[in-house]
């Protein structure tokens, strides 16, 4: 279920999230929104309501200086880890730590964090997680000419139309 698109352009991040909820054969909108903004970060998930709503409430995020794949291996995903496990969302399965997937917009820039805890960072500086994600990177690549507003609600509607796991209403936020 879902699709989150992220893109970084001219120093800002975007951050846009459908609002599917499924669970066995019903698709429904959730009230509850995959984007949100904790201080200076964006962040859109995927995976699990309850995972976004520790990153959203529990987790204190650290003042950011610079972001770089380094500091978002070091600093950013250890306390997001450390978060998730104090709070029983981490699974350990065969000694491996997983979560779920989501993508992160801090000072302009934006990276996708893996169920490993995997840090993403794209060259052409877009993301996308969740089932709709192909079709989003393949609307976000050919509307590459518009507003990053536009091109992102576009992508969205994209991916819902080919996928029944994306529904509006749709949200955008960006770091400006």
């Amino acid at each position: 279920m879902t699709c989150i698109i992220g893109l970084q352009e001219d120093g800002i991040a975007y951050i846009g999230a459908d609002s599917a909820s499924a669970s066995s054969w019903e698709t429904r909108s959730s009230a509850i929104q995959k984007v949100f903004r904790c201080g200076e970060y964006i962040i859109g998930y995927t995976t699990s309501f309850r995972m976004g709503q520790i990153l959203q409430h529990n987790i204190n995020y650290p003042v950011c200086d610079e972001p770089t794949e380094e500091f978002m291996v070091k600093e950013f995903v250890e306390i997001v880890r450390k978060g998730l496990k104090d709070f029983g969302y981490a699974h350990i399965e065969s000694n491996e730590e997983s979560s779920g997937q989501f993508i992160v917009g801090v000072k302009g820039k934006i990276f996708e964090i893996g169920s490993d805890y995997q840090v993403g960072h794209s060259l052409d500086g877009i993301l996308s997680v969740g089932i709709g994600y192909p079709f989003a990177l393949g609307a976000m690549k050919s509307l590459q000419f518009m507003n990053p507003m536009d091109r992102i609600m576009k992508s969205l509607e994209v991916a819902e139309y080919f996928s029944g796991s994306v529904k509006s209403p749709f949200t955008i936020l960006n770091t400006k």
